[in-house]
Parts: C-alpha cells; structure tokens; sequence
C-alpha cells in the first residue's frame, strides 16, 4: 500500500530510540483503514476511542467487546474525562471552527456544550485544573483553555516552535498535551520537538522550552515520577522519555502498534500500571507498505500512571 503522506527530505528527523521492550497485549481491534485518533479511559474503567475515519466516538472493554458510545456529524479528536464528563473535540481540520461536546460516558447522550472560539484543528486535549480544559490548535501553533462553566475561550500559550514545519502544512504543530504538576508538556509534531511550558503560580505559561529533539510525537502521558509516555505515530513506537533525558522504545510495529496515535493510563486498582495505546494500523506510513488493523494496545509497566485531574496533585 502507498503512503497517504509523502514526506519530504527536508522534514525535520525522527531519530528511532533503543529498545527496552515490555510485555504487551492487544484488547480490540478494528477493520483496515480505520483511523483511531485518542483516547479517554472512563471512570468505569471502560476506554473511549475516537474513530476519526467514521466519526464516531467508541467504547472498549478491558475484555475486548467494542460498541458505539455516541455517533458525531463530523470528526472527533481529542477526548477528555472531567468532572464525570466525558468531552470531545469535534469538527473538520482547518473547516468550520470546532466544537467542544459533552457526553454522557455511561450512556453516551451527548450534545455541543460551546464553541472552542478561535481554533481552527482542535486537537490533544487535557484537563488543566477542576473546570478548565487544555486544547491544542495544531495549525495555529496554539494552546487554548476552554472553561467548561463560563463558557469561554482563551489562548494560553502561543509559539512559533508550536506551529507547522514549514513547507510541511499536512503534519500538524502543537498536537498531543499533558500536564504533570507545575508542567506542561507538549508535541510539535511537524518539527519534531516535544516543547514545555512552565505553569505558573497565577496558573498562566511560563516561556517555551524545547526539551526533547528529534522525536514526532502524537500524543503523550506521564508516569507519578515524571517520565513521559510517546505515541510516534508514522514511528510506529510507543516510547518513554526519562526525567533524564534518555528515550527507549517499549513496544514498536512487532508488538500492535502500527501509527501509534494516543497513549493512556488505567485508572483502578491493577490497571494504573496499564499503558493503554490506540493505532491506526499505519494508515499514514504503513509499515512495509503492508496496512495492519487498528488495535487497541496494553502495555504492562512496573510504574503508576499519574493521575489526569490537571490540578498538579498526586
């Protein structure tokens, strides 16, 4: 099969890391061709998958079943749990402006809840405190704070290290975000840059900082210690960058994770030590030229999740 995207020899360098493989398994999949692009873990444990290719948002068991939470009109991407909510980016990449949706996850009633004004590709999503949520806007270089109670849109942080890779428009900027206490991390996916941001005490953004090179990454969580969980997505790889620097490969092509796009911790008892990773069976860069089925991944890792509350507390 053809790549989707060709891509050019002045794209900025993915640089493969060595292996330290972990034990994985794979929880579900879905047919060729299916675009899976985040994920969600419910407060029943569940997972939340957004199938960007049939708009649509699913459900997952640890045992395996799938089933349809709530069919969306256009695309959802980023997906969030807060305060018992389950939230979904929803609109076209660089179409109309796009919407933030509220979903009931136990019964998967939903509705638009408000406008994310301003962006143009909503994109990674996160809880950045008990009301607000983080988006990213992968064609505008942008973090935006969304509140879910006012209502309201605001910028948060903007850079030129967040925007495109010039002469690179179909690979997107800022994409996957995670905060970790006084720390946000996110993906310049384009330009191959995983960039942080300080959160300051009045909870505004610190100057960027450029803390890992040479790496496209998707999406992204931490462990309780620091360390950073990479999807790489045309990388094939789930990756973990140490609070010292160093990245490893802990599951790649062999292990399920063909265009690895978005990465997740369990939230309940044995699960918090479960990495759960969503692929699209490498639609955009297939592996070998050989398209794969899109999976649902589990990785078993000796180290906790940390906790998606956005409030910098353990």
């Amino acid at each position: 099969m053809e790549p989707i995207l060709q891509l050019p020899p002045g794209l900025p360098p993915h640089r493969a890391a060595p292996q330290a493989l972990v034990a994985t398994r794979v929880i579900a999949e879905w047919p060729q061709g299916t675009f899976l692009e985040n994920l969600a873990v419910l407060d029943n444990g569940d997972i939340a998958v957004s199938v960007l290719s049939e708009a649509r948002i699913d459900r997952a068991t640890l045992a395996g079943s799938v089933s349809t939470l709530i069919q969306l009109a256009a695309p959802p991407t980023g997906l969030a749990m807060l305060d018992g909510a389950l939230y979904a980016a929803v609109g076209e990449p660089g179409g109309a402006e796009p919407v933030l949706w509220r979903i009931d996850p136990q019964t998967g009633a939903g509705a638009p809840h408000q406008p994310i004004a301003g962006a143009i590709f909503a994109n990674g999503m996160t809880p950045f405190d008990s009301h607000r949520l983080l988006v990213s806007d992968s064609w505008q270089g942008r973090l935006y704070l969304v509140d879910t109670v006012a209502g309201t849109t605001e910028v948060w942080a903007e850079d030129e290290l967040l925007t495109r890779a010039p002469g690179v428009d179909f690979l997107p900027g800022a994409n996957g975000v995670k905060r970790w206490h006084d720390r946000v991390l996110v993906a310049s996916n384009g330009r191959a840059l995983l960039i942080e941001f300080a959160v300051r005490t009045d909870g505004s953004a610190g100057a960027a900082q450029i803390v890992a090179e040479q790496v496209r990454v998707d999406d992204l969580a931490f462990d309780t210690a620091g360390n950073a969980y990479l999807t790489t997505h045309i990388g094939h790889s789930l990756d973990r960058l140490g609070i010292d620097g160093a990245r490893v490969t802990l599951a790649g092509a062999n292990e399920g994770l063909a265009g690895s796009t978005a990465c997740a911790f369990g939230r309940h008892d044995n699960e918090r030590k479960a990495l759960y990773v969503s692929t699209t069976g490498g639609i955009v860069l297939p592996v070998d030229g050989i398209l794969q089925a899109a999976r649902l991944v589990r990785l078993d890792l000796d180290v906790e999740g940390y906790p998606l509350t956005g409030t910098g507390s353990t």
